[in-house]
This record gives C-alpha cells, sequence and structure tokens, in this order.
C-alpha cells in the first residue's frame, strides 16, 4: 500500500495512542496525588504527636521546677516564722502555710489540666488531618477512575468514527449486508 493511503491509518492509530497514554498519564497523576495526601497527613499527625510529647515533657518539667520553687518558697516561709519567734507548726502561721501549699498544688493542677486539653486538641487534630488526607486520597483515586472511563469513551468513539469514515473497511454502517447502491442495482434487474 502506498503511504499516502496509510496516512489516515497512521492518523488514527496516532490519535488514540495518544489518548490513550494521555488517560494512562491522569491516572498515575491522581494516584501520585492520592499517595501523597496520604503522606501529607501522616506526617501531620506524626508532629502533632511529637508536640504532644513535647507539651506532656515540658509540662512534667514545668511542674517539677513549681515543687521546687514551692519548696523553696515553703522553707523561706518557715524560716520568716520561726526568725520572728512565731511557731510555724501551729495556729495561723499552720493555716497560711498550708493555705499557701493548696495554692501551690492548685497551679500544678492547672497546668497539668492545661496539658491535658492541649494534648487532646493535638489527638483530635491528627485523627482529623488523617481522615481529611484519606479523603483526598479517595477524590483522587475516584478522579483517575473517572480519567480512565473518559479515556475508554474517547477511544471507543474515536474508533467509531474511523469506522464510519471507512478506515476499517466498508464505510456503511449496515455491518456485513449488502449496501444500498448494490440493493437498488439488483433492483433493477429483475
Amino acid at each position: 500500500m502506498p503511504i499516502v493511503p496509510a496516512i489516515p491509518y497512521i492518523l488514527a492509530a496516532a490519535s488514540t495512542a495518544a489518548t490513550v497514554v494521555s488517560t494512562e498519564d491522569a491516572k498515575k497523576a491522581d494516584s501520585a496525588a492520592a499517595s501523597t495526601s496520604t503522606q501529607i497527613a501522616q506526617y501531620n499527625a506524626n508532629v502533632d504527636a511529637a508536640d504532644s510529647a513535647q507539651i506532656d515533657e515540658d509540662t512534667q518539667q514545668n511542674i517539677d521546677n513549681m515543687r521546687s520553687d514551692a519548696a523553696t518558697y515553703m522553707s523561706r516561709q518557715q524560716t520568716a516564722f520561726v526568725s520572728s519567734g512565731v511557731v510555724g507548726n501551729t495556729g495561723s502561721a499552720l493555716a497560711v502555710r498550708a493555705a499557701t501549699a493548696g495554692q501551690f498544688a492548685m497551679k500544678e493542677q492547672q497546668a497539668w489540666q492545661d496539658s491535658q486539653a492541649k494534648e487532646e486538641t493535638l489527638a483530635s487534630e491528627a485523627q482529623a488531618g488523617i481522615a481529611e488526607g484519606a479523603a483526598q486520597a479517595d477524590q483522587y483515586d475516584l478522579e483517575g477512575q473517572a480519567a480512565v472511563l473518559s479515556g475508554a469513551s474517547k477511544v471507543a468513539g474515536q474508533l467509531y468514527s474511523y469506522n464510519q469514515q471507512g478506515l476499517f473497511g466498508s464505510s456503511s454502517p449496515n455491518a456485513g449486508g449488502v449496501s444500498p447502491s448494490t440493493n437498488n442495482l439488483s433492483n433493477q434487474l429483475f
């Protein structure tokens, strides 16, 4: 077959191949985006977990410092009572020391509560981030599937069009039937 009549076949094959490659590239891109979304969500969750652990360590250190400062303060308070001639283990001096110890304990408790609230917030954010990443990955997967379906539809449309143009044989939509012009010729002969 000479090259000129083959040009429509070559163009049809190239166009169909380009559609298939484009579809495959779209699917790969969507798969990569889905994987990236999942990885980012997991990374962010790991960062939140690390932040939570750091908050816990910082809180423990702060409470240890508070206890040390409280012990120093209470010791100085006791020394002040004794140096002024007041017995620190009885009466109003004891009440002052008890109130001071209670205030320090309340500060410790508040520090723990604040720390726990921050850690719970980070844990919730991590779970939400993972769920969001999974949802985004699912969306990308669906987009990839839609790209494949769209590409298959385009290829089918191209093949149908090429068939209608006669690139695969008869240009007639009657597959295997007698063409109308032959049928008319037969009617004229009889």
